[in-house]
């Protein structure tokens, strides 16, 4: 399961929410519809662990996330995921610590990303990450997802935004 949780934007902290992966993966909607390039061609439903670097997606609709609608990205979406990183500790270190990782992961990556640091954008960041349940099926994954301004649906990539 990923773990979703919405945090307040604040000056000086880094104002992300995060998602939990369900460890769920015995009932798998398994993946989105895709050409041979790994691009999605339709809004399907994939399992969440299928997110790959890019993709587009609608928003969880719940905060233990098994699994999500993946859209083309030149559709209307509410999150991108603009970066990925495997956790490399061997026990859980427990939800605040990987929040606390995934926060500095997804922060250090957002302004090479869009090309503004995150406290000068308006754009908002979320992330997907491993609970203690997912860990033990060997979900590692943090996945960064950026989305509009206030919750924002937006269409086509937000790379070099610079907003």
């Amino acid at each position: 399961m990923h773990h979703f949780s919405r945090r307040l934007r604040t000056a000086a902290v880094l104002g992300m929410a995060s998602i939990a992966l369900a460890g769920c993966s015995l009932i798998s909607s398994g993946d989105a519809k895709r050409d041979d390039s790994g691009k999605p061609t339709e809004s399907s439903k994939a399992d969440a662990f299928k997110v790959k670097l890019g993709d587009c997606i609608a928003n969880p609709d719940s905060q233990e996330v098994m699994d999500v609608t993946i859209i083309p990205c030149d559709q209307s979406h509410d999150l991108e995921a603009y970066a990925l990183t495997n956790m490399d500790a061997s026990a859980f270190p427990g939800d605040t610590e990987v929040g606390t990782k995934a926060e500095e992961y997804c922060g250090a990556q957002f302004a090479p990303f869009v090309g503004l640091p995150f406290e000068e954008s308006e754009l908002d960041v979320t992330f997907l990450h491993p609970t203690s349940d997912s860990w033990k099926n060997g979900d590692r994954e943090i996945v960064c997802l950026i989305g509009g301004a206030a919750g924002a649906a937006t269409t086509g990539t937000l790379k070099g935004a610079a907003k």
